[in-house]
């Protein structure tokens, strides 16, 4: 995402307009940090107990990558919106 908000910058102030900072990538992001700091607390799930968190730590990343797609199809629209224009 951060390259895409560079060229954007790069290429017309418009188009830094349009990949303006969303709620998307900042949920994304706290989804994508809590699903690391799960999976890297119960990295040894010898025990057993804590594979049902381990779990949800992978669920979590799972729901943060879908977040990253999310995001740049939102951007790439907008992208496209002032391009076509």
């Amino acid at each position: 995402m951060s390259a895409v908000r560079e060229w954007a910058a790069s290429q017309d102030s418009r188009l830094l307009e349009a990949v303006a900072v969303n709620n998307l990538g900042k949920w994304k992001t706290a989804t994508q940090m809590t699903a690391l700091t799960i999976l890297l607390a119960t990295r040894d799930c010898s025990q057993g107990g804590p594979a049902i968190l381990a779990g949800s730590g992978v669920v979590l990343l799972y729901i943060s990558a879908w977040l990253a797609v999310w995001s740049l199809v939102v951007y790439v629209r907008k992208i496209g919106k002032v391009l076509l224009r």
